[in-house]
């Protein structure tokens, strides 16, 4: 028994990365390699998961992968990280599915160690797993059925994080985490835990807040579980859903979830919407010490970025060069030998190595992967374009697109919103796939269909992309090929969204199709009045950007397209509210009396439907832009800032105090204040504790302008976990709680002088009776 012991310590820590999990949601990216060969903010996407294996102990790494194995078998025999971590490719392709590999993995019997660790290779994370494979072991060794531990992270239910079809609903017994219900199904307004969890669990929380990392700690008698069960084909949605449903007490397996620190950080790219969200963290530094300053092991002896204010970075060892007129805003990587032309503007991009921009062109929150080519007088709007890819002069490419690797896009055309294009060599049907979610039932289903394309391979579609581009349109149409009910395609029909070709895409925002799924799950028609919607900002944290492209500081703010103004009765479709009300707080003239001000800000308000929150959150940013304006203001001073601050509220009190009739008014001020410390301007003041001293100072100046009470419905609403990832990780941070604790004690300090006062004057009163 000792010898087992000893030998058990001595087997090194072993991990299992999938490199294919089975659809074909990053497509025509995938055409050419696998996704975790693409590049994320310039570095391969793999190396960013088993840099954070390498960190995390793990001796022996399992690469097993499907697709383009030969392409994944080169690049890790190549790379240098295998000095660190001995990393070995397990290769079978007739797998698939998740189910098959783990089943092809306990048959070649190469999982030693108890534990392991399961991860996705499209995982971006920078958290330290020691502490929940120690929680992991001691559980292991009282009770031999935890079989399985799973990384989840607390995250809004609009986070741009989650797939647009994430409708996760996680039980916990509140004091162990022991998963009792995992049931994701988008379709169902409700699920069932049987009665006999209750007898066993004395308390279960169910939590719709929280998102699976893509990362477990596994026993390997999951493993056995699935060679003995050959019907589990996806790990989640069947292996983890049916094992926390059983009830035999003392026969079940069991399995935990390990909760994720407020700093700790890690999110799955299984589309190119997540693929956007999680490249803008890392450039925000969420992700820290995963930044784009900081690469991988290796990458330091070709490329060296240099991170400077605004959330820049530019590589220094090549030739990059950006001419003196052109424009770089704030969230930008540009890449090595990079060259960006005359009066070229630039926002929120990442430029790749190589790559060649025209003069006069505007990109805006898009990614620009090795050797592209942009021409003069280019427009490309959250768009992502592969390697190689041409954008010939006068070119316009919308919102959504995805241009595949070598494409030529025309001189002057126009590519609509949410387009794909692929070159015309590929062929669409080559039963190849690419990683995306570990599950294979889609993939079956999933019929892809080349449009345009006449001829068959080759051939190029000149209405997509001109008679002088390259490429044809590329398209996923769902469907089950075998029974298919009436009942089927309507609800095909009504849940289609959510797993459509738009909804995977970067600069797809979701908060619409949330709450059209809400409403569906409701038995609501589609479309239906949101109570809240677009209210001041109640879920405006991460889905939201953080600066305006129509301004003339387009780098600087954001307020985001209100996606949610069409679930609003009597609001104009596509209308920015908050954007609308800032504008006209802005074009008003100094010299004129705020009550014309009011005026027109009312009217607009009733014209849209609006809320005074939502106009106290437009003049907030107003102010910030003003303030952000004024020449010769130092604006990395606190002090300078925060006197500036202050003179522009009291310019400004009485009309916040016309716009707050009521306290749940004053909420909008805070609101404006959160995106106001976000301005890339305000070095002083992007923080939390910027945030603070501006929430105190204005608390403190005038409270009829913000009060307790509004602070309190305030700190309500991001307690219940209202807000994107930014608001919450602002709401959380010590100076935050600080603050509140104060405003807490100095209410109870008032009540209790006003009691004694009133005491007093009671005493009084008996005195001269």
């Amino acid at each position: 028994m000792a010898v087992e012991e000893i030998d058990r310590e001595q087997t090194p820590l072993q991990a299992v990365l999938l490199a294919d999990s089975f659809r074909l949601t990053f497509r025509p990216a995938s055409f050419d390699k696998p996704k975790v060969l693409c590049p994320l903010n310039n570095v391969t996407m793999l190396d960013y998961t088993i840099e954070w294996l390498a960190s995390t102990g793990v001796e022996e790494l399992f690469v097993f992968c499907v697709h383009h194995a030969s392409q994944v078998q080169e690049y890790v025999s190549s790379s240098t990280w295998t000095s660190v971590i001995k990393v070995m490719c397990v290769v079978e392709s007739s797998i698939l599915n998740a189910g098959d590999a783990l089943r092809e993995l306990d048959k070649r019997g190469l999982i030693r160690s108890d534990p392991f660790i399961m991860v996705s290779g499209d995982v971006v994370t920078n958290v330290d797993v020691r502490g929940a494979l120690v929680e992991h072991k001691r559980r292991k060794k009282k009770d031999p059925s935890a079989m399985m531990t799973l990384l989840l992270k607390q995250r809004d239910a609009m986070s741009t994080t989650r797939q647009v079809c994430d409708d996760l609903l996680v039980g916990m017994n509140r004091k162990t985490n022991q998963i009792t219900l995992f049931h994701d199904d988008i379709t169902s307004a409700s699920t069932e835990i049987p009665t006999s969890f209750f007898a066993l669990h004395s308390q279960i929380s169910l939590r719709s807040d929280l998102l699976d990392c893509g990362i477990d700690i596994c026993s390997p008698d999951v493993l056995a579980r699935f060679s003995d069960e050959f019907d589990y084909k996806e790990i989640r949605k069947q292996f983890v859903h049916n094992i926390v449903s059983e009830e035999e007490e003392g026969l079940q397996s069991k399995i935990y979830a390990h909760l994720l620190g407020p700093s700790e950080y890690a999110a799955r790219i299984h589309d190119f919407r997540t693929y956007g969200a999680v490249s803008r963290d890392m450039i925000r530094r969420w992700i820290y010490p995963v930044v784009p300053d900081n690469l991988p092991s290796g990458y330091e002896r070709s490329y060296n970025y240099t991170y400077t204010r605004n959330f820049i970075y530019k590589e220094s060892k090549g030739d990059s060069i950006v001419d003196r007129s052109a424009r770089i805003g704030d969230g930008c990587i540009i890449g090595k030998n990079a060259s960006v032309g005359r009066m070229c503007a630039i926002g929120r991009t990442v430029v790749g190595h190589n790559v060649v921009i025209g003069e006069n062109a505007k990109i805006q929150d898009s990614h620009l992967w090795d050797g592209v080519r942009v021409g003069s007088m280019v427009n490309i709007d959250q768009s992502i374009l592969c390697e190689d890819v041409v954008v010939m002069d006068g070119a316009t490419i919308g919102k959504g697109c995805i241009i595949g690797k070598g494409c030529v896009i025309g001189k002057g055309i126009v590519v609509p919103m949410f387009t794909r294009v692929m070159h015309p060599d590929h062929k669409i049907n080559s039963g190849e796939e690419d990683g995306g979610d570990w599950t294979d039932s889609e993939s079956e289903e999933e019929q892809e269909t080349g449009k345009g394309d006449v001829g068959g391979a080759g051939v190029s579609d000149p209405d997509v992309v001109g008679s002088d581009g390259v490429g044809k349109l590329y398209s996923i149409e769902s469907e089950d090929a075998e029974e298919s009910t009436d009942s089927d395609e309507e609800e095909n029909a009504q849940y289609g969204i959510f797993t459509s070709q738009e909804a995977q895409s970067v600069g797809y925002d979701g908060k619409s199709a949330y709450r059209m799924r809400i409403n569906l799950q409701e038995g609501g028609r589609s479309g239906a009045e949101g109570e809240g919607g677009g209210r001041g900002g109640q879920e405006r944290g991460e889905g939201s950007s953080w600066g305006d492209s129509d301004s003339d500081e387009g780098d600087v703010w954001e307020t985001g397209e209100d996606a949610d103004t069409q679930f609003i009765t009597g609001r104009q479709k596509g209308i920015d509210v908050i954007k609308e009300l800032k504008n006209l707080c802005l074009e008003h003239d100094e010299k004129a009396s705020l009550k014309n001000l009011a005026i027109e800000l009312n009217s607009f308000k009733f014209s849209q439907n609006a809320t005074y929150e939502d106009v106290n959150c437009g003049a907030v940013l107003a102010v910030g832009e003003r303030v952000a304006g004024k020449k010769g203001l130092g604006l990395d001073k606190t002090p300078a800032v925060l006197a500036a601050f202050k003179a522009e509220f009291k310019n400004w009190g009485e009309l916040f105090k016309k716009c707050c009739p009521r306290n749940s008014d004053q909420v909008g001020i805070i609101y404006g204040l959160e995106r106001v410390v976000s301005m890339s301007k305000f070095e002083a003041f992007r923080n939390a504790k910027g945030f603070r001293l501006l929430l105190q100072t204005i608390h403190t100046d005038d409270e009829d302008i913000l009060n307790e009470e509004a602070i309190a419905i305030w700190r309500e609403k991001r307690e219940r976990g209202e807000g994107g990832e930014v608001a919450q990780a602002m709401f959380k941070d010590k100076d935050i709680q600080d603050f509140l604790e104060w405003v807490e004690q100095s209410e109870e300090e008032d009540d209790s002088s006003e009691d004694e006062d009133d005491n007093e004057g009671e005493d009084d009163d008996d005195e001269s009776d």
